[in-house]
Order: structure tokens, then sequence, then C-alpha cells
């Protein structure tokens, strides 16, 4: 089940808030200026299918989502637990990052926990299947897979520069996906 869990960044072990309900959790986000929202992939796929298995499948489906919200670029993360790049791969997202241009994260299959530093609070996104969160262009974050990965998830970007990682040691103090 998708979980938004909202945390004071001085408090990371004790949430403000927790939302499980869709509508609150757009409306929370929105607050913040991210857009999150349910967008529900049009065919079933598994973690680790190749990426002409995801295109095949969905291609159509995702053009339709760069076109809409501008996005050039994206970038395929289909992993299952016994892919040999797991811990190379979760190393590359667990520190805090930003992204030059405006993003997205696209769930489209299993799960995993996307934080996003606004301001004093963290809001902290279990994300699965459908999930759909906007933004804005330099917004703080990191993004954990997980130890034992289960994830297909499509990360769009406005531009093609890769995100430059802030420097902050913030997401080292706040749980990981699984804690």
């Amino acid at each position: 089940m998708t979980s938004l869990s909202v945390h004071l960044q001085t408090s990371p072990q004790l949430p403000n808030k927790v939302l499980t309900h869709a509508e609150d959790i757009a409306s929370t986000l929105a607050e913040v200026g991210v857009r999150y929202r349910q967008c529900p992939p049009p065919a079933k796929l598994r973690p680790g299918c190749s990426e002409q298995e995801f295109d095949a499948a969905c291609g159509a489906w995702l053009q339709d989502l760069r076109g809409e919200g501008g996005y050039r670029q994206h970038e395929l993360l289909s992993l299952e637990r016994n892919h040999p790049r797991k811990l190379e791969l979760r190393a590359r997202y667990l520190d805090e990052q930003t992204q030059p241009a405006a993003s997205a994260w696209l769930f489209v299959g299993g799960f995993a926990q996307l934080s996003l530093h606004l301001g004093e609070y963290v809001y902290v996104l279990q994300g699965e299947r459908g999930d759909l969160l906007e933004l804005p262009a330099d917004t703080r974050h990191w993004f954990d897979l997980g130890e034992e990965p289960h994830l297909l998830l499509v990360r769009l970007s406005a531009t093609a520069e890769a995100p430059s990682l802030t420097g902050d040691q913030i997401a080292s103090r706040f749980p990981r996906l699984g804690d």
C-alpha cells in the first residue's frame, strides 16, 4: 500500500503524520509544489523485465506521459532481488541530490521509497504500482530501492543533465526502505 510520512527534518524517527489515501497524499504534496497522482500502467509487467518487454507493453503510454509533462529523457529501473548490480544501483540514489530540471518518478511495478527534502520537512513516499510523482526543478530528494529490490520504475526528466549531489548527509539519518 502506498503511504506518505511527513517528518520534521530534525525528527527522522518520528513522523508528524502518515497518510495512506491517494487524495490525502496528493493534497499534502500539492501544498509544497509536488504533484502526485495515480497513473496505472496499461499492462502488468514484472520487476526485472527487459527494456524491450517494457517498450512493447508500455511504450505508447510512456510516450504520452513524456509529451504531457515535457519530459525528454527517461531511465528504466527494472530490478529483481537477484540483480547483479543491485548494491551499486542502490548506492547511486541513497544520497540527497537535485535534478536541474523538472522530473517525475513513475512506479510501474514493485515498490520503493522516494524521500523529498522540502524546507524544514522530509516527505517519505513508499510507492508502488501506479504512483506518479512530478517534482519541480531542484527538488532535494533521495531514493531507496531496498536491499532486496523488487522494482519497475521509470525516472523521467526534462533534460539529459544528471542529478547532482547536495553534500547534505540528511538521507543517512532517515530510515531506509524496510527499516
